[in-house]
């Protein structure tokens, strides 16, 4: 059975957001309207979302004045983790933790992306 996974973000800023993950994560968009982005790889879709469309008795109306993603590490599995994380510092990112070896056996680093969402940009498992 093939798995996709699609993944909504809700964000404040959509122009933002769309730039953070085309450029620093380097995900390929797809589609962008004025309330929403897609972008695509292999199985995963990410979709943002501005959340100015949350209307205040929908299940995530609490998103607009709480931390967002608490609870939720967004995983993204890269064949070249260093030059990734090279690539990333260069542009001068702020990271939530440096690139390491983990006790697991991979290597990864920790950023949060411009709504507060943490992303671990990690190897493949050998």
């Amino acid at each position: 059975m093939t798995l996709n996974i699609r993944l909504e973000l809700f964000v404040k800023d959509l122009q933002r957001s769309v730039d953070f993950y085309k450029n620093v994560i380097q995900l390929e968009l797809s589609s962008q309207n004025e309330n929403s982005a897609m972008f695509k790889a292999e199985n995963l879709n990410l979709l943002l979302t501005q959340e100015d469309v949350i209307s205040n008795n929908h299940y995530f109306s609490e998103i607009k004045t709480s931390r967002k993603g608490m609870g939720v590490e967004i995983i993204l599995v890269v064949p070249d983790v260093q030059s990734y994380y090279q690539r990333i510092c260069e542009m001068q990112i702020e990271l939530e933790s440096e690139l390491k070896q983990q006790e697991w056996g991979m290597t990864d680093f920790r950023l949060t992306d411009p709504d507060g969402y943490y992303l671990r940009i990690t190897s493949p498992k050998k």
